[in-house]
C-alpha cells in the first residue's frame, strides 16, 4: 500500500457576494465522477479566485505532512468539516450595519489526499518548505494556492472543497471567529 501525504488549506475573507457566488458555484459543479481534468480545473479557479481577492483576506491554515498516519487523519479532519456544523451559532446573523463598521466572513477549504513520491506531490512538498517565520504570511498562503497548479489529480486519492456559510445570512461574524471553533485560523501577516 502506498503512502500518503496532505496538503490543506484554508482561507477566511470578508464576505463579499460575488466571491462567495463565484466559490459556491465551483461546488455546484464538483461531481464523483469527474475527470482528472476537470478537477484541477475547479481547484485551479478556486485558487485564482482567492488570489486574485487576497484584498479580502483576514486569516487562514494551511498544512502538508508527508507522515502517512498525520496526513489521513489530518484529511479526516478536512472532510468532517464538510460533515458536520462549522459555525458557531445556528440562526443567521442577518445583514450587517455598515453604519456600525460591521463585517461578515466566510472561509473556503481545499485539501487534497496525495500518493507519496508522486511528480506533483513532491512539488507541493518543495512548495510548502516555507521558514517557520514565514508561514502566516499572505504571501506565503498565495505561494501555496498558486503551487496547487501542480496537482495532477491522478496521483490525488482523495480531495475536498466547501464554503462556509453557503447562505448570505450566515455570515460568520467578528464574535464567531472568536469562538474556539476557529481557534486555527491565523491572521494573515
Amino acid at each position: 500500500m502506498n503512502e500518503r501525504s496532505v496538503l490543506a488549506i484554508e482561507m477566511c475573507l470578508r464576505l463579499e457576494g460575488q466571491v462567495q457566488d463565484f466559490l459556491k458555484g465551483l461546488l455546484v459543479r464538483l461531481a464523483p465522477t469527474q475527470s482528472f481534468q476537470d478537477k484541477w480545473t475547479l481547484f485551479d479557479q478556486a485558487c485564482r479566485c482567492l488570489v486574485s481577492n487576497r484584498p479580502l483576506w483576514v486569516s487562514g491554515c494551511w498544512d502538508f505532512f508527508d507522515d502517512d498516519m498525520k496526513a489521513r487523519g489530518d484529511f479526516n479532519m478536512w472532510v468532517q468539516g464538510m460533515l458536520t456544523e462549522e459555525g458557531s451559532r445556528k440562526e443567521p446573523a442577518g445583514a450587517p450595519d455598515p453604519y456600525r463598521g460591521e463585517i461578515r466572513h466566510m472561509t473556503f477549504t481545499m485539501a487534497c489526499l496525495m500518493v507519496q513520491g508522486s511528480p506533483s506531490e513532491q512539488a507541493l512538498k518543495s512548495a510548502c518548505t516555507i521558514p517557520e517565520s514565514r508561514l502566516w504570511s499572505a504571501e506565503s498562503f498565495e505561494h501555496v494556492l498558486r503551487s496547487m497548479r501542480h496537482l495532477n489529480f491522478a496521483s490525488v486519492e482523495a480531495s475536498t472543497m466547501y464554503l462556509i456559510p453557503r447562505d448570505i445570512g450566515y455570515g460568520l461574524t467578528a464574535e464567531d471567529l472568536r469562538h474556539p471553533k476557529f481557534h486555527y485560523l491565523r491572521p494573515l501577516i
